[in-house]
Order: structure tokens, then sequence, then C-alpha cells
């Protein structure tokens, strides 16, 4: 999928294509060779691998005018067990990037139309991941994606319509990953995110994985990958793709860099006293590598818990339950600023939905501003919704560390037959066949300031060809509202996220289609007999 760029400039290797490695641990010895950089580890290390190349015109659909980047985020980490290794400063905050696959794009700041430009981007990425029926194999494929079994019956429905709208210029879309399918403690499985949401033959899916050797295979696990892609001043879309991986203790760990590309690798120290270096694929020895004191010090909240958001439902067994969410901020965020505030999101399936009438009745009892993202359907089944489900985001005003709300919200009718889901009894018992159990999502929460453009999040990675720039992860759904969290509250291990949908007896369909059909005929005749008997009455 990597090409020249048919004559039209003739660019060096360095611009069409370039990769970085990033180690980042507390013992790495790497020793470069011809080919291939030989890498030895003690203890876990954290491996970043940021590779950029250019696509022609014709791998991809055409670019909309209006559309400035497009980006698929595939996390793991807040549906994975705690690791014993500390995340890395660079890492996004555990509590902040919900476990699935995400996949949005968002228009230019300058666009004059933004519901023209929403539209046209509905439909580019419905063709890039192949939800059109002459497009490239699929993302998100049927039997293949992330799709729960709540979903399974939603796959031929999407497309376009399957994006919300989100803040003043994006689309958004996400699908949760089974837990279950990403466990990877049996003999030879593999964290690969990528089989879920990528066909094999996708053109993207070929840019996923770094050349390196470890432990006898041939891949690293992945838990996080960042797709983005934007269009060049030539016409040609440039493809960033960065991926972080977990090694744990290995020698002999071999990487090896790609044909036709400027490749580096460096490992780095987990705080200020370690010596971090870099080397080239071109150069003979390594370099001392700079680490200024910014890029360890403005991370220092990231990996710990600002405080606590917690969620509890009320009436979680009706039709109309309730989510009582809190969240508490600790006293060493930075509330005190006029222009800091507590940000909090909430979101939901499609199988139920917030309601944004009766949000703006409790507008003052919630006391939040607030912002709602997805379809106003109040009386369509959830089998015939092309959406994904919906967002709500509330803003707690300035000086406030702590939120306390109650939130409405209605489930949809469900068509049966729902054989498919996990039913239960009316008490609980697993074999029942009259409610279906949903645990929700947990509300995510974090400190929000604004973004000080005039001070770069460090200084070595504010110059054009610092290596780490390779470790800036944008937080995904937060940087499509334009959000900067600098703190981070952590879900409550005690949340309550369950929901009980009341639905009818499977087995009863077909007793219900027939009387339903009887009720009609008999209303029928007794209507026109009604008639006759009135216009004979005349007569």
């Amino acid at each position: 999928m990597r090409r020249p760029l048919n004559g039209q400039i003739t660019p060096s290797a360095s611009v069409f294509e370039t990769e970085d490695h990033v180690i980042f641990g507390q013992h790495i010895s790497v020793k470069g060779s011809a080919n291939s950089w030989n890498v030895d580890t003690i203890g876990g290390t954290w491996h970043v691998w940021h590779h950029t190349t250019i696509f022609d015109r014709i791998d991809l659909p055409l670019w909309p005018d209006s559309m400035l980047e497009a980006r698929i985020v595939l996390t793991s980490e807040m549906c994975r067990d705690r690791i014993l290794l500390p995340p890395a400063p660079f890492m996004p905050p555990r509590g902040l990037e919900y476990c699935g696959a995400h996949i949005a794009a968002t228009a230019k700041p300058d666009s004059d139309q933004p519901n023209l430009a929403r539209s046209h981007m509905r439909n580019w990425m419905a063709e890039l991941m192949g939800w059109t029926s002459n497009s490239n194999p699929s993302l998100l494929a049927p039997g293949q994606g992330p799709h729960t079994k709540a979903d399974s019956y939603n796959e031929s429905l999407l497309g376009p319509l399957s994006f919300v709208d989100l803040g003043n210029s994006s689309i958004y879309y996400f699908n949760s990953f089974d837990a279950q399918d990403l466990d990877v403690n049996r003999p030879g499985s593999r964290l690969d995110l990528a089989h879920f949401a990528l066909g094999s033959e996708h053109p993207l899916r070929t840019l996923i994985d770094p050349h390196v050797v470890y432990q006898d295979k041939n891949w690293l696990d992945n838990h996080r990958i960042e797709i983005s892609l934007h269009r060049t001043s030539e016409g040609f879309v440039k493809v960033s793709v960065q991926v972080l991986s977990l090694m744990h203790p290995a020698s002999g760990i071999s990487i090896e860099p790609l044909q036709n590309a400027t490749s580096r690798i460096a490992w780095i120290g987990p705080t200020k006293q370690y010596e971090s270096y870099i080397q080239s694929a071109t150069d003979s020895a390594a370099s001392l590598l700079a680490i200024p004191d910014e890029f360890y010090a403005e991370h220092d909240t990231t990996t710990q818990s600002a405080g606590i958001v917690d969620v509890r439902t009320s009436h979680f067994n009706s039709f109309h339950p309730s989510l009582i969410v809190s969240a508490h901020a600790d006293s060493n965020t930075p509330l005190t600023s006029d222009q800091c505030h507590l940000d909090t999101i909430v979101m939901l399936p499609r199988t139920y939905f917030f309601d944004p009438y009766q949000l703006y009745e409790l507008r003052d009892q919630l006391n939040v501003r607030y912002e709602h993202y997805g379809p106003i359907e109040l009386e369509r089944p959830a089998e015939v919704m092309a959406n994904w489900g919906s967002l709500l985001h509330l803003n707690q005003r300035p000086h406030s560390a702590a939120l306390n709300a109650t939130i409405p919200i209605h489930a949809r009718y469900r068509l049966p037959p729902i054989a498919q889901e996990n039913l239960v009894g009316y008490h609980g018992e697993p074999s029942g066949d009259s409610h279906i159990d949903l645990a929700l999502l947990p509300p995510l929460s974090a400190v929000v300031c604004p973004a000080d453009s005039s001070k770069p999040r460090h200084n070595a990675a504010s110059e054009k060809k610092s290596i780490l720039r390779a470790l800036d992860m944008r937080l995904v759904l937060f940087d499509e509202l334009g959000l900067w969290p600098v703190a981070a509250l952590e879900p409550s291990p005690d949340a309550e996220t369950l929901l009980r949908m009341p639905v009818g007896y499977v087995e009863n369909t077909v007793l219900i289609q027939v009387l339903t059909l009887v009720v009609l005929f008999a209303g029928t005749v007794f209507i026109c007999l009604s008639v006759k008997k009135s216009l004979a009455s005349r007569q």
C-alpha cells in the first residue's frame, strides 16, 4: 500500500516514510547491527512504535474538502486487569478511555456549513470502513469486530447514520470490546486489537505491526492503537500509526527497521536520574538523549487518581430507570482556577436513551451545564436504530469539586426474538427469559483546563524532529470534544451499573401475532356491522 507519489513530487525516503521505536523502562540495553537492533530488558518495559507513511489517492475514498482529520483508536486498558508494571508518564490515564473501538472524524474549523461537512464525513468514513456495498473490506465486519451480542442484530444497519454528532465539528462511533475476547492468558494467545476491528484485507491493516521478533514471536501484544489520517497539501493522505505494547523481560529482542524509511530507536528511563539514548538506523553508535524536566513533571497527575467518580442505578429493573452520578475531585486539583472545571461523560448503548426534553425540564435540578449527543428518537425500537448509542457531557461550574446528579433514562422497545441476548428470570435465575441484563460503562470524569498554546507539552517535543513526539497520545473523545484533561478521576470499584430490561416471552411471539390479527379482524367486523346498523336505523 505504500507507494511512490506517481511522479508528482519526488520526496526523499525520510519525507515519504518514517518510524520511531521508543522503549521505556529501568534496565534496557540496545546494540545496533547492520540490519537490526538487538534489545535486552530486565523488568517489564513499554514499547511505543510510531509510523508515518503516505497513501495514494486511489488507496482510500476521495477525501472530503471539509474534513480535517480522521481517527481510529483501539484501546483495551479499562477492560483488562491492572498489571504490575506502573504506567508510563505519557500513557493516557486508565479511567479516561473506554475499552473498545473509537472511530471519529473532525471538520476544518473554518467550515461554514458544519451539517454538510458532517454529512460528507459520515459518507467517507462509512466507505472507508466497508459499511457500503462498493467499498474495501470492512472495519468492524460481522463476526470480526468487537460487536456485543446485543448489537448483532444491527450489523446490517451499519452505515453513515451509525455516527453521532459530537462537539462543534466532529462525528463519533464507538463499539466496546468484550473483555473475555481479550484474554491473553491462554498459551500462544495474543492481544491483537487490530484483529477485532480491522478486516484482514483492509489497506490500513498492513500498517499495524512493527518488525519485532520477541520471545520467538514476530509480533507484540498491543494495548492501544491509534491511526490518524490527514490530507497533505499535494492531495495525498498522510497516515500516522501509534502502537503501545507491553514487553515482558527478555533478551535477544530483534527490531528490524522498515525498508526505505527513516528509522530511529530511543530508550528512556522512568525518571530524570536514568540516562536516555537515541540511535538512527544509519548511526554507528547511540547518542545521549536529553529529556526535559517537563516531560516527567507535567505528567505527575496522569498516573495518580485525582478523585472518584461513581454511578448508581435506581429502579434498575424498570423501563424508566435513573442514573445517580457523583464525582468528587481531590483538593489538590486546579479547580480553584476560574478556567478549570470538572467534566463528566456518561455513555448509553442504543438500547437506552437520554430524553433531552426531560433533561431540559430538569436543568435547574441538575445544577450543571450539559450537552447531549445522539439521535432524538423516542419511539423507535432498538433493533431499527442505526446509531451505536448516545452521550451526555456534564460540565460542572468553576470552583466546584463535586458533582451530584440524578439523570433519568428510558429503555427502548425491543422486538422479538431476542434469543441471542443473555436472558434472566424475574427473580434472577439464569435460565429465565423475562429480562435482559446489561452492565453500563462507568462514567468518565476529569478536571479540564484550557490548553495553553504558549506552553508546549515538553520542550523537546516542540521541535519538529524530536522523537518524543512519538509519545504524544491524544485522548479519544475528549479530544473531539475540545477538552484538555489535566487530572483524571478513577471509576469507583463499587459502582452499580446493572440495568434489567423487561422483555416478553419469545415462545409467545407466534401466539401474540395470531391474537393481534384476530383482534384486528374482529375490530374491523365490529366497525362494519356498526356502520351497517347505523345506516339501517337512519333509513
